[in-house]
């Protein structure tokens, strides 16, 4: 009986939009009866709340305890799971360090080996991985939903070198560094001692080359601003049109240039080398 007024309390409060509220309510009412039926209700509950892999725990269970003369009463349950399944997004994490700690999206996770897949909701997410006398790991993910993903995290001890974390007000920007490329930023890397090269690079930019140097244990953190290129018509010439005509049989290509100060170089302005010809 006192479930039942619990239960009933709930649902009025889900009628509020008392989300919250509804859900301490169902689940006392199902610490006292754990009927099939509240998991149902805390699984609305959660899907409300935005909480979907909770969501999706209750409903499967409910699909998977309550009988079919109850599951019956629920109206397009198929269709429901397949909705909130959408929403969710499953991701193994694999480390070589056991104990490390897990934190997703500033929420402690567990630590290594997880015991399985982390279900999580759909989108992007921070993962960091730590554990002491390692660099902290830490990479920004797009999980997408109704789906799996791993993630193979490789700590390096702080002895072995000095932690490189490379950002950009340029969103989409590459990080090269000493030649290798790293990614998109925000990237972050351990690199023994001594000096690298970095270089960010992206199409719209002139690319960014700059200097660090590492120390074992230690951490560099840089933010990497790019320039655009200069306006075509604010160097000293520019193409202002394209003429053509009949050469022998060819085509003769001839660009027609508009002279302005040289910045540098020893072709006098206004000169064409060679024409350029197609055949």
């Amino acid at each position: 009986a006192q479930a039942s007024a619990l239960k009933t309390q709930a649902d009025e409060a889900m009628q509020r939009i008392e989300y919250e509220r509804a859900l301490d309510l169902y689940d006392k009412a199902y610490a006292l009866d754990p009927s099939p039926a509240l998991l149902y209700n805390r699984g609305r509950a959660y899907e409300a709340l935005a909480r979907y892999p909770e969501a999706l725990d209750q409903l499967e269970e409910f699909e998977r305890t309550a009988p079919d003369e109850l599951k019956a009463k629920v109206r397009r349950l198929d269709e429901l799971l397949g909705r909130v399944r959408a929403k969710v997004s499953q991701l193994e994490i694999a480390c070589n360090v056991p104990g490390a700690r897990v934190l997703l999206r500033a929420k402690v996770a567990g630590t290594t080996p997880l015991d399985k897949p982390l279900r999580v909701n759909a989108g992007k997410a921070v993962v960091e991985v730590g554990a002491d006398g390692y660099h902290p790991f830490r990479r920004t993910l797009t999980l997408a939903g109704g789906a799996k993903q791993t993630l193979d995290v490789k700590l390096v001890t702080k002895a072995s070198g000095g932690l490189l974390i490379v950002g950009s007000p340029v969103a989409g920007a590459t990080v090269f560094v000493d030649g290798k490329r790293l990614g998109a930023v925000p990237v972050q890397t351990v690199l023994p001692p001594g000096k690298h090269r970095v270089v960010v690079r992206h199409a719209e930019y002139d690319d960014a080359d700059t200097r660090v140097e590492m120390v074992a244990g230690g951490r560099n953190e840089i933010n990497v601003p790019l320039d655009r290129p200069p306006a075509l018509t604010s160097r000293w010439w520019f193409w202002t049109g394209v003429g053509v005509a009949a050469v022998g049989g060819g085509v003769l290509v001839y660009a027609l240039l508009t002279e302005r100060d040289a910045d540098k170089g020893d072709m006098p302005p206004g000169q064409v080398a060679g024409p350029l010809v197609r055949f």
